[in-house]
């Protein structure tokens, strides 16, 4: 015969291990907001700065600092996409530099597929409400 005391046992386990799991997604559910809000930020300081600086690219440590913010709030999500955030940062440390060379800019990513990768962020965020 089974004892009460060993079906409390492991009653609290089972509930002590749907907690972490739950919080653990709520969790990476609160590091994907904040990853996708300082992405937006990025992408917004930058197309700010290109149609009032009327497309300059000069270097910017600004927009390096934001970009690289994304970048780190990001490489906990998704490591393909910060890395790509980083060059972003790089890229605004020597915009000139990076559009000299053959091929660098392919590294950068462009303000519209990063606004629709936000976008997809954020679908996906509403899936799991």
């Amino acid at each position: 015969m089974i004892e009460f005391g060993t079906i409390f046992s492991g009653i609290r386990t089972a509930d002590s291990l749907v907690g972490k799991v739950l919080s653990k997604k709520g969790t990476r559910i609160d590091k994907k907001i904040i990853a996708v809000a300082s992405l937006q930020r990025a992408i917004n300081a930058t197309e700010i700065y290109l149609s009032t600086s009327n497309r300059n690219y000069s270097p910017n440590e600004n927009l390096s600092n934001q970009w690289l913010e994304a970048f780190t709030a990001m490489i906990k999500i998704d490591n393909n996409l910060a890395g790509r955030l980083r060059d972003k940062s790089r890229f605004w440390s020597d915009p000139q530099r990076w559009m000299q060379e053959d091929g660098a800019m392919e590294l950068v990513p462009d303000l519209i597929e990063l606004n629709e990768k936000c976008e997809s962020i954020l679908v996906e965020l509403q899936k799991r409400k």
